[in-house]
């Protein structure tokens, strides 16, 4: 039987994040993606220029329709704009309870573009922890949520012990540690999770040094991560695999010249 997974996220129309991103990870993974679409983005690789929400009857008529018609096996969140979007999500969970659920707290752009609405950001969010399999932010979002400064690998730790403190229904917290690099010269990234018996598994992955961030590897992340788990890979096994997954895809990014010549973009290769 053909898994599905329901994608919750926001539009890009450069095809590099949200769930026109998770769509091709998930066709990689030859999962079936579904999509409820939270906000509509001007983007490219170097710019956000605007974010417009959906409607909330809009938002719960697309959730009543995927969720009305298919067996969903797994959700993944991305961008979710605001405390009614995440309370109308929450009771289309409830109502049928999705085996998998991953929630990747968007908060700011690659550009450093804010694309939540501000106020009520990451409390509007907790509501959804509850259901959540796994909660991946980065470092700036982790931060955010325990309310607690990240410099190293040791910060990473006791954030997430704050976060499953303040959340004691997420079964996995994992924590993406590409913003900071130690004790390795800056050769290493680390990941961790924190599981739900409050176990800590750490990965090391080595870093990728580019001259320019990458657009959408964020989402890119999280989709493989729920694919995996969806098809019933241990968390710990899951994690691993995302981190060789996400690398290949930044190993195959391509650098395309536009007007200016000293400028680039980076678009995906074949995922």
């Amino acid at each position: 039987m053909t898994l599905k997974i329901l994608s919750v996220a926001g539009f890009d129309g450069s095809g590099g994040a949200g769930i026109t991103s998770d769509a091709k990870v998930f066709s990689k993974f030859k999962i079936f993606g579904l999509s409820a679409v939270t906000a509509m983005t001007a983007q490219n690789p170097d710019n956000i220029y605007m974010v417009e929400p959906v409607s909330d009857a809009f938002f719960s008529a697309e959730l009543n329709a995927v969720f009305g018609y298919f067996s969903v096996d797994a959700v993944k969140t991305g961008l979710i704009f605001n405390e009614n979007q995440s309370l109308i999500l929450c009771s289309f969970l409830k109502r049928y309870s999705p085996k998998t659920v991953v929630i990747d707290p968007v908060y700011v752009s690659t550009s450093g573009k804010m694309l939540t609405k501000k106020s009520g950001y990451p409390g509007f969010l907790t509501p959804l922890f509850k259901y959540a399999t796994v909660i991946a932010p980065n470092i700036k979002e982790a931060e955010l949520i325990a309310e607690t400064e990240i410099k190293d690998l040791k910060g990473m730790k006791l954030a997430a012990k704050i976060i499953r403190k303040k959340n004691t229904g997420i079964k996995n917290i994992i924590i993406k540690g590409s913003h900071i690099s130690e004790e390795s010269g800056g050769k290493k990234i680390f990941n961790i999770m924190l599981d739900s018996k409050n176990k800590f598994f750490v990965s090391e992955t080595q870093k990728l040094n580019l001259d320019k961030e990458i657009h959408g590897t964020g989402c890119a992340f999280s989709a493989c991560l729920t694919s995996l788990l969806a098809r019933g890979i241990k968390a710990e096994d899951a994690l691993v695999e995302t981190e060789k997954f996400v690398s290949k895809i930044i190993r195959g990014f391509k650098k395309i010249p536009d007007n200016t010549p000293e400028k680039n973009i980076y678009i995906t290769g074949n995922i």
